[in-house]
């Protein structure tokens, strides 16, 4: 279990007669528990659920694929029921994985940054099943990000990629539910059978900590609440490797570095609900890098996309033009991570449309 006890997860408030006498395919991940610990597709097939196919975003079912690596299709070992990748061959469900599934149940615990592809795959199952006449339920989760106001540009639709594949902000502060929710109304989706299931229990008034008591890792890097809430802070140096952000550590993008300059000095000015020390830590490889640590103070004060942008700029200044000359270096990347040609603030405001809790 990785939140409350008073809170529960939208799988166990869906109610029966939505998945009464219909095949069932669900999107999930290792993340994707009841309240009791059991996976939700264990939950589903002991609720009489008749599950049919399962369903993994990037990373996979199994959580086991590293960042951008596809994943094949497989098989259940026990319940000889087919386990489709939605990050292979296809992104989307194909015509024969949906000719297996009547009603879907999307059941992912996202975190509310565009560039965290899970919201790209709920994207493209809306579509999906808009389009061939198939239910889709999202079972509401908490959101790391849910209680951070919307921050950074929006999407320009030149800009758009699977990485940035949704109309909101860079970090958009909507649950899973609420997504769903705008994009059926955004992307005008007026034919799509959505429901949302919401986590009873859940309410923006409660602090982080009182949300997630623990934290169940939603892909490699994400091992902790904290990986979570500063992954939209230094994402952007997965396009600019000259800069170390502790990937493959427990400390991924809690901590910038480099092996060819000291960031220990870097000057930043005070960024809202952010501490930023200087520290030392080992790199992946042992190499022991002088850098900054994050740690997010107050999630409801918190900006990512406008630290980002700071840091990036502090950067630049910095170090000049080795920044995007640094080999392995991906410009069109960076512009692909922040969905806009020209990301500096001011964003428009944007308001989170629908308030389930």
């Amino acid at each position: 279990m990785n939140q409350s006890a008073s809170i529960r997860p939208g799988i166990e408030a869906i109610p029966p007669e939505w998945l009464a006498r219909r095949r069932v395919g669900l999107v999930a991940h290792p993340a994707s528990l009841a309240s009791d610990g059991r996976h939700s597709a264990e939950f589903l097939r002991d609720s009489g659920a008749n599950l049919a196919a399962l369903f993994g975003p990037e990373h996979g079912f199994f959580g086991r694929g590293g960042a951008g690596e596809k994943i094949a299709d497989a098989s259940h070992a026990d319940w000889n029921i087919p386990i489709f990748s939605l990050y292979g061959e296809t992104r989307s469900p194909s015509p024969p994985m949906l000719d297996l599934v009547d009603v879907f149940v999307f059941d992912i615990q996202t975190i509310a940054c565009r560039a965290y592809t899970y919201v790209s795959t709920l994207r493209l199952l809306m579509e999906a099943c808009a389009t061939h006449g198939k239910t889709l339920i999202v079972a509401d989760r908490p959101d790391p990000l849910m209680l951070t106001p919307p921050d950074g540009p929006l999407l320009d639709p030149a800009c758009a990629s699977f990485v940035g594949l949704v109309p909101t902000p860079f970090c958009y502060g909507m649950t899973p539910g609420e997504t769903a929710l705008f994009l059926r109304d955004a992307l005008k989706l007026d034919s799509l059978d959505l429901r949302v299931a919401p986590c009873p229990g859940l309410s923006r008034k409660q602090t982080l900590r009182q949300i997630y008591p623990s934290w169940q890792p939603t892909s490699p890097a994400i091992v902790s609440i904290e990986n979570a809430l500063c992954f939209p802070l230094t994402v952007f140096f997965e396009a600019l490797p000259m800069i170390d952000h502790a990937r493959g550590t427990p400390l991924a993008f809690q901590r910038i570095g480099s092996a060819h300059a000291d960031l220990s000095t870097l000057a930043l000015p005070p960024l809202p609900g952010l501490r930023v020390a200087p520290c030392e830590y080992p790199d992946k490889h042992g190499q022991l890098l002088r850098g900054l640590a994050f740690e997010v103070l107050d999630p409801a004060a918190y900006r990512p996309a406008f630290s980002a942008f700071t840091l990036v700029s502090a950067l630049e200044k910095l170090i000049g033009p080795a920044l995007w000359n640094f080999p392995g270096s991906r410009p069109d990347f960076y512009t692909h991570l922040w969905g806009a040609r020209t990301p500096a603030p001011p964003w428009p405001a944007f308001k989170i449309p629908r308030k389930l809790y």
